[in-house]
């Protein structure tokens, strides 16, 4: 069995997709790393809030958001007009400005936080592409333009999103549209893949 990739300059609307599988790529080594944290995680986890209840703990930490940032001014303003006489007050509404303004802004998702990297991820990947580019999984190994490029041994990761698989072998990393294989059913990559490295495929589907 084998599947070929004629990889194509990645787009900006998967700018996301790459985001959340640089996240997904974060969590496996967090995991490894910090098994009884993730352990202790995924157990709050199984407990989620309905929705509602979700909704009104968002609105509940914007209005404490706001009266921390609204009690800040009042402690900081004066002691910042009498900083030696009033440098407690001054700190305390330092201090609660910050909190506030860490309530009320919105949470980013784990995909948000890695956009930056997805991008420059991306910008990298299509400034090498070429048009005679052919990637080639077989029996034997991972081949571009029928030069060895890594050994299924050495695979860290192999990540599946919707449209976009990332392979990385921790020092090349690869994303590879499923659109772009013109050999193999892209419904069947990861578990070829599975099958030659003995690792999951992890997904974000």
């Amino acid at each position: 069995m084998e599947f070929l990739f004629k990889p194509e300059k990645l787009t900006e609307d998967l700018v996301c997709q790459v985001s959340e599988m640089i996240a997904k790529r974060a969590e496996i080594f967090s995991r490894k790393r910090y098994p009884g944290l993730w352990e202790k995680t995924d157990r709050l986890n199984e407990k989620k809030l309905p929705e509602e209840a979700l909704l009104r703990r968002r609105r509940f930490r914007r209005f404490y958001g706001i009266i921390c940032i609204a009690l800040g001014f009042f402690l900081f303003v004066p002691g910042l007009m009498k900083p030696q006489e009033l440098f407690v007050p001054l700190v305390v509404g330092a201090l609660a400005i910050a909190t506030g303004i860490t309530a009320v802004l919105p949470r980013k998702t784990a995909a948000e936080k890695f956009e930056k990297k997805a991008k420059k991820l991306i910008s990298a990947i299509n400034s090498s592409v070429k048009p005679e580019d052919k990637v080639l999984f077989n029996e034997e190994g991972i081949f571009e333009n029928g030069a060895l490029l890594m050994e299924y041994d050495d695979l860290e990761n192999v990540i599946e999103n919707r449209s976009v698989f990332l392979i990385c072998d921790g020092i090349k990393i690869m994303v590879l549209r499923k659109a772009d294989a013109v050999i193999g059913k892209p419904e069947e990559f990861g578990i070829f893949v599975e099958s030659k490295t003995g690792k999951k495929t992890e997904k974000c589907v």
